[in-house]
């Protein structure tokens, strides 16, 4: 089963408690504390990974938690820092944080000023001298870390710091200190998992458009076919592979319906797997209908596009007139064409006819959205 969103809990480990002792040796008599300080909880990382293609592993998952921290023992012993526990999710994912019941999203476990921080510790910048994850609102949760790049790491719980031995509280005045500090508790968050298909370009249309058949013609995707709508009930990701150099990415969703950015149909739940497209492939059924109808089709989904986000709505499309294979198909496309004002690609989808045609069309506007995308980046300075 395709599992595309999960709500889990992750919690860092605790850190190991601070020891209590006295230095005894023979022949000294007054050898001091020596109380050695508690180790630090384990961290649970995400890990983007590109073998995976959804969130099932991690279904019947309700808590991630990561180990504790060893005690501190005597003669100086610091008690063993805790593995991090490490969590691979599919690249595309999301992670969401659920705030409390205040409000305030979870804030990272301190660092005692007095202990030396570990190398993982967290400080203002993020883990590893990151810039912090951008946080950005939407709904209920907060969006922490977008998982896009394979291999891409993010330390979602940390665990907690140390407690101190009494070694730490001996003073001039006070020489055989029995104070100590327990380790603090690591941090926790409500996490929602949300998995975002990453490809170059992103099928949409009408239940029965011939989506599925169109993916299965290009790719070597085998998506079910039939001869009735919503027979897509997940998304599906095929490589068009043009010749031994040329390939790009197809993703399709099942297909959308009037009102689908409200709830109806199936689509709805599917449209986030398309956001992250660089361009949109609109395929219309053009073998019934007349081209007014088929206009109204078209503005169908546009609609549904806009209603669900601005991302959606500002990609660029390229419309396609499938199942040319039927008679008239051709003389309706040419009508739709003078209807909407811009190019309407014609192919079939069973025969093949004007496919080649139209994934070189494809490949090559993917080409120059990706040239757009990386001349209006920003640059490094040095």
């Amino acid at each position: 089963m395709f599992i595309d969103e999960i709500h889990l809990t992750v919690r860092g480990g605790r850190g190991g408690d601070g020891h209590v002792s006295f230095h005894r040796e023979k022949y000294i008599e007054k050898g001091g504390p020596d109380g050695g300080d508690g180790g630090r909880g384990g961290d649970v990382v995400f890990v983007a990974s590109h073998h995976l293609d959804g969130l099932g592993h991690l279904r019947y998952t309700k808590e991630i938690k990561a180990k504790n921290g060893g005690k501190g023992g005597a003669s100086n012993c610091h008690g063993a820092n805790a593995e991090d526990v490490i969590i691979e999710v599919p690249v595309g994912t999301v992670v969401y944080e659920y705030p409390d019941e205040a409000g305030a999203v979870a804030q990272e476990p301190e660092v005692e000023p007095a202990a030396e921080a570990p190398p993982e510790a967290f400080t203002e910048e993020g883990a590893s001298g990151e810039d912090a994850p951008e946080v950005d609102a939407r709904g209920d949760s907060i969006a922490l870390i977008d998982l896009s790049e394979p291999g891409q790491k993010f330390i979602v719980a940390y665990g907690g710091t140390g407690g101190f031995g009494n070694k730490h509280f001996a003073t001039a005045t006070n020489q055989r200190p029995t104070r100590f500090k327990p380790g603090k508790e690591g941090q926790v968050r409500k996490l929602r998992l949300e998995l975002k298909l990453i490809a170059d370009v992103g099928l949409v249309g009408l239940p029965n458009a011939g989506k599925s058949t169109f993916l299965s013609r290009c790719t070597k995707a085998r998506p079910k076919i039939g001869a009735y709508p919503f027979t897509t009930l997940v998304p599906y990701l095929g490589v068009v592979q043009l010749d031994e150099e040329h390939s790009f990415l197809l993703a399709d969703i099942p297909g959308l319906i009037e009102g689908a950015s409200k709830g109806k149909g199936l689509g709805h739940k599917f449209l986030r797997h398309v956001e992250r497209t660089g361009l949109l492939l609109h395929l219309i059924d053009a073998s019934e209908g007349e081209p007014e109808q088929l206009k109204k089709d078209h503005d169908v989904i546009v609609g549904e596009l806009q209603a669900f986000s601005d991302v959606l709505a500002a990609k660029p499309r390229i419309v396609v007139a499938n199942k040319c294979d039927v008679p008239e198909v051709k003389e309706r496309a040419a009508e739709l064409e003078k209807l909407l004002g811009e190019k309407v690609h014609v192919i079939s989808g069973v025969t093949g006819e004007g496919l080649k045609d139209l994934l070189w069309a494809l490949y090559q506007r993917v080409g120059e959205l990706k040239a757009a995308r990386e001349q209006n980046a920003p640059q490094d300075s040095e």
